[in-house]
Protein backbone atom coordinates (compact mmCIF):
# COMPACT_ATOMS: atom_id res chain seq x y z
CA UNK A 1 0.00 0.00 0.00
CA UNK A 2 1.16 3.23 -1.21
CA UNK A 3 1.56 6.59 0.93
CA UNK A 4 -1.56 8.19 1.75
CA UNK A 5 -2.51 11.07 -0.28
CA UNK A 6 -3.66 14.47 0.88
CA UNK A 7 -6.66 15.23 -0.42
CA UNK A 8 -6.84 18.43 -3.54
CA UNK A 9 -10.62 18.66 -3.33
CA UNK A 10 -13.39 19.79 -0.74
CA UNK A 11 -16.19 21.22 -0.40
CA UNK A 12 -17.34 25.09 -1.35
CA UNK A 13 -19.32 26.99 0.83
CA UNK A 14 -22.83 27.16 -1.02
CA UNK A 15 -24.73 30.64 -1.90
CA UNK A 16 -28.05 29.91 -0.31
CA UNK A 17 -31.58 29.83 -1.82
CA UNK A 18 -32.93 33.92 -0.63
CA UNK A 19 -29.38 34.86 -0.96
CA UNK A 20 -30.32 38.24 -2.34
CA UNK A 21 -32.72 39.23 1.17
CA UNK A 22 -29.80 37.41 3.22
CA UNK A 23 -26.99 40.05 1.57
CA UNK A 24 -29.58 43.34 1.67
CA UNK A 25 -29.76 42.09 5.57
CA UNK A 26 -25.83 42.10 5.30
CA UNK A 27 -25.53 45.07 4.17
CA UNK A 28 -27.71 46.92 6.55
CA UNK A 29 -24.19 45.79 8.82
CA UNK A 30 -21.28 46.90 6.70
CA UNK A 31 -20.30 49.76 9.05
CA UNK A 32 -19.28 46.76 11.77
CA UNK A 33 -16.74 45.91 9.30
CA UNK A 34 -13.13 47.21 10.63
CA UNK A 35 -14.79 48.14 13.75
CA UNK A 36 -14.11 46.61 16.75
CA UNK A 37 -17.35 45.75 19.25
CA UNK A 38 -15.93 45.40 23.48
CA UNK A 39 -19.36 43.53 23.76
CA UNK A 40 -18.55 41.13 20.39
CA UNK A 41 -14.85 40.86 21.78
CA UNK A 42 -16.57 39.76 25.14
CA UNK A 43 -18.18 36.85 23.61
CA UNK A 44 -16.00 35.69 21.32
CA UNK A 45 -14.12 35.72 24.94
CA UNK A 46 -16.59 33.67 26.35
CA UNK A 47 -17.01 30.81 23.02
CA UNK A 48 -13.23 30.42 23.34
CA UNK A 49 -13.60 29.13 26.60
CA UNK A 50 -16.50 27.63 26.57
CA UNK A 51 -15.29 25.12 24.22
CA UNK A 52 -10.91 25.06 25.44
CA UNK A 53 -10.16 26.49 21.73
CA UNK A 54 -7.38 28.89 20.79
CA UNK A 55 -10.00 31.15 18.44
CA UNK A 56 -13.53 32.45 19.01
CA UNK A 57 -14.58 34.20 16.55
CA UNK A 58 -18.18 36.22 15.28
CA UNK A 59 -17.87 36.40 11.16
CA UNK A 60 -20.20 38.34 8.86
CA UNK A 61 -20.42 36.73 5.65
CA UNK A 62 -21.31 38.85 2.31
CA UNK A 63 -21.60 37.65 -1.31
CA UNK A 64 -18.00 36.44 -1.90
CA UNK A 65 -15.99 37.81 1.75
CA UNK A 66 -16.13 36.00 4.96
CA UNK A 67 -15.31 39.35 7.52
CA UNK A 68 -14.00 39.17 10.89
CA UNK A 69 -15.80 41.42 13.40
CA UNK A 70 -14.32 40.09 16.76
CA UNK A 71 -11.54 37.21 17.30
CA UNK A 72 -10.11 35.63 20.35
CA UNK A 73 -6.56 34.25 20.28
CA UNK A 74 -4.65 34.27 16.66
CA UNK A 75 -5.40 37.36 14.45
CA UNK A 76 -7.59 36.02 11.62
CA UNK A 77 -8.08 38.00 8.61
CA UNK A 78 -10.80 38.32 6.43
CA UNK A 79 -11.25 35.81 3.33
CA UNK A 80 -12.77 34.26 0.74
CA UNK A 81 -16.41 32.76 1.85
CA UNK A 82 -16.50 30.13 -0.42
CA UNK A 83 -13.88 28.25 1.47
CA UNK A 84 -14.88 29.27 4.91
CA UNK A 85 -16.72 26.72 7.36
CA UNK A 86 -18.84 29.73 8.37
CA UNK A 87 -20.22 30.12 5.12
CA UNK A 88 -21.10 26.57 5.72
CA UNK A 89 -22.40 27.15 8.79
CA UNK A 90 -25.21 30.10 7.40
CA UNK A 91 -26.65 27.26 5.19
CA UNK A 92 -28.84 26.00 8.08
CA UNK A 93 -29.63 29.15 10.14
CA UNK A 94 -31.07 26.81 12.85
CA UNK A 95 -28.84 24.81 13.38
CA UNK A 96 -25.26 24.32 14.89
CA UNK A 97 -22.37 23.34 12.76
CA UNK A 98 -19.93 21.48 14.15
CA UNK A 99 -16.62 19.46 12.62
CA UNK A 100 -14.65 17.03 15.40
CA UNK A 101 -11.94 16.61 12.77
CA UNK A 102 -11.78 18.77 9.50
CA UNK A 103 -8.64 16.68 8.53
CA UNK A 104 -10.57 13.25 8.49
CA UNK A 105 -13.98 15.42 7.20
CA UNK A 106 -14.22 14.69 3.45
CA UNK A 107 -15.86 18.27 3.18
CA UNK A 108 -12.96 19.94 4.61
CA UNK A 109 -9.91 17.59 4.80
CA UNK A 110 -8.68 19.40 1.76
CA UNK A 111 -9.35 23.05 2.63
CA UNK A 112 -6.79 25.74 2.16
CA UNK A 113 -7.87 26.48 6.08
CA UNK A 114 -7.06 22.77 6.99
CA UNK A 115 -4.08 22.04 5.14
CA UNK A 116 -2.63 25.38 6.38
CA UNK A 117 -3.00 28.49 8.55
CA UNK A 118 -4.71 28.70 10.85
CA UNK A 119 -4.68 24.04 10.58
CA UNK A 120 -8.42 24.27 11.75
CA UNK A 121 -9.14 20.44 12.57
CA UNK A 122 -12.05 21.45 15.15
CA UNK A 123 -14.98 23.40 14.22
CA UNK A 124 -18.14 24.30 16.14
CA UNK A 125 -20.23 27.41 15.14
CA UNK A 126 -23.90 28.69 15.43
CA UNK A 127 -25.31 31.11 12.60
CA UNK A 128 -26.35 34.94 13.88
CA UNK A 129 -29.87 35.74 12.67
CA UNK A 130 -31.34 39.21 11.92
CA UNK A 131 -34.22 40.29 12.80
CA UNK A 132 -36.04 39.17 9.78
CA UNK A 133 -34.12 35.86 10.51
CA UNK A 134 -31.68 36.37 7.65
CA UNK A 135 -28.04 34.40 8.63
CA UNK A 136 -25.71 37.61 8.61
CA UNK A 137 -22.64 35.30 10.08
CA UNK A 138 -21.83 32.95 12.65
CA UNK A 139 -20.66 32.67 16.30
CA UNK A 140 -17.62 29.91 16.31
CA UNK A 141 -14.97 28.51 18.07
CA UNK A 142 -12.06 27.32 16.47
CA UNK A 143 -8.80 24.58 17.00
CA UNK A 144 -5.81 22.91 15.48
CA UNK A 145 -6.91 19.99 17.51
CA UNK A 146 -9.59 17.50 17.23
CA UNK A 147 -12.50 16.88 19.39
CA UNK A 148 -14.31 13.84 20.18
CA UNK A 149 -18.09 15.27 21.35
CA UNK A 150 -20.00 18.47 21.69
CA UNK A 151 -21.61 18.69 25.45
CA UNK A 152 -25.39 19.85 25.33
CA UNK A 153 -24.92 22.76 27.78
CA UNK A 154 -21.74 23.92 25.31
CA UNK A 155 -24.57 23.81 22.29
CA UNK A 156 -26.96 25.68 24.58
CA UNK A 157 -24.75 28.32 25.78
CA UNK A 158 -23.90 28.60 22.03
CA UNK A 159 -27.18 29.19 20.77
CA UNK A 160 -27.35 31.70 23.67
CA UNK A 161 -24.37 33.46 23.01
CA UNK A 162 -25.24 33.27 19.06
CA UNK A 163 -28.12 35.13 19.94
CA UNK A 164 -26.19 37.76 22.08
CA UNK A 165 -24.20 38.66 19.31
CA UNK A 166 -26.97 39.10 16.68
CA UNK A 167 -28.69 41.87 18.98
CA UNK A 168 -25.40 43.73 19.75
CA UNK A 169 -24.83 43.70 15.91
CA UNK A 170 -28.49 45.41 15.41
CA UNK A 171 -27.93 47.57 18.46
CA UNK A 172 -24.75 48.83 17.18
CA UNK A 173 -25.88 49.30 13.56
CA UNK A 174 -29.02 52.12 15.06
CA UNK A 175 -26.43 53.77 17.28
CA UNK A 176 -24.29 54.65 13.61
Amino acid sequence: MGPKLKPIFHALAPLLRGEKQRQAAVDKHRDAIGKRSPALQAIVDEVAALFGTVSGVVTLIDRQTQHILACHGPELTSGPRDISFCGHTIANPKDIMCVFDAANDPRFAGNPLVLGSPNIRFYVGMPMLSPEGEALGALCAIDSHPRMKLLPEQSKRLRELALQAAEILAIERRQD
